[in-house]
């Protein structure tokens, strides 16, 4: 019957590491992977403070911010709605992608947003 048991042991004992050799691998790939989420998230904060100091005196933020500021404000004079209501329309409807992607580009490198394409639907 001791026969018997030098073999159950050695196939205890190789189940048991192959056990602790798959949790070993399994928690390298959660650092791995936490790792690359630091890395991820130091990037995107590098390029958000490069695109702060990039804007830094820069007159194309100042121009925006305006350009916003009086299309905001024509809104509300009733003899330039429906100028801005074609505006709009042409936008919307009538101007090509490249152009719209191209505005989006100039306001996002303005402000330093990087996922403002998210917002063109």
């Amino acid at each position: 019957m001791l026969q018997f048991l030098g073999p159950i042991t050695n196939i205890a004992t190789t189940w048991l590491e192959g056990k602790q050799e798959k949790a070993k691998a399994k928690q390298q790939l959660e650092v791995a992977k936490v790792q690359a989420q630091v890395k991820r998230v130091e990037q995107e904060g590098s390029w958000d403070e490069k695109a702060i100091d990039a804007s830094a005196n820069r007159w194309k933020d100042e121009a925006w911010t305006i350009t916003f500021i009086l299309l905001i404000v024509a809104c509300f004079i009733p003899a330039l709605q429906p100028y801005i209501s074609d505006g709009f329309k042409f936008l919307r409807e009538d101007c090509p992608d490249w152009l719209s992607y191209g505005i989006l580009a100039s306001i996002a490198a303005s402000f330093g947003l990087k996922s403002i394409a998210k917002l063109k639907k």
